[in-house]
């Protein structure tokens, strides 16, 4: 009797792993799948983007790889080729600013312009209170089995 039940919670236990490392394969991870949808990878990218700049952290010079997640390898290749200071690159690139408001990255609002399989074109706002909001365009390709910015538009 007492091996019949021991024989059962084993079988019960191969079971339970089993379903584990299904619902682990189907359930998808922030952390480990790329986003699939084009402006909710615009607001990821912006949320942790401004939070890491507001926290003193250069993320265009210290956090490549995490940039690279986000953003093309030809943006980064045409931002550091780009004459810096006065008449030149004179902020931040992705920001269009040269102080960084805090409600920016937590503020993200974006629309479609257009959305294709491998290019499309949003509009984002960051709204800000101490800064106001900033506006502009972004295009994203999708490389890499995820949507990347490859170009920002600022209009003034």
């Amino acid at each position: 009797m007492k091996m019949a039940a021991l024989q059962r919670f084993s079988k019960m236990k191969y079971v339970c792993v089993a379903v584990l490392v299904a619902l682990t394969f189907i359930t998808p991870s922030r952390a480990v799948w790329p986003e699939k949808n084009p402006a909710e990878a615009v607001r990821n990218f912006y949320a942790w983007y401004v939070h890491e700049v507001v926290n003193g952290s250069r993320p265009l010079e210290k956090e490549r790889e995490q940039m690279r997640k986000f953003v093309t390898e030809g943006l980064l290749s045409r931002i550091n080729k780009m004459p810096k200071g006065p008449g030149g690159l004179d902020g931040d690139f992705f920001l269009n600013a040269q102080e960084v408001d805090p409600e920016w990255g937590k503020n993200v609002a974006v629309s479609n312009y257009y959305v294709g399989k491998t290019m499309s074109k949003l509009g984002v706002i960051l709204t800000g209170r101490k800064l106001g909001d900033r506006q502009f365009e972004v295009k994203v390709l999708f490389q890499e089995g995820a949507w990347k910015i490859d170009e920002v538009k600022f209009s003034d």
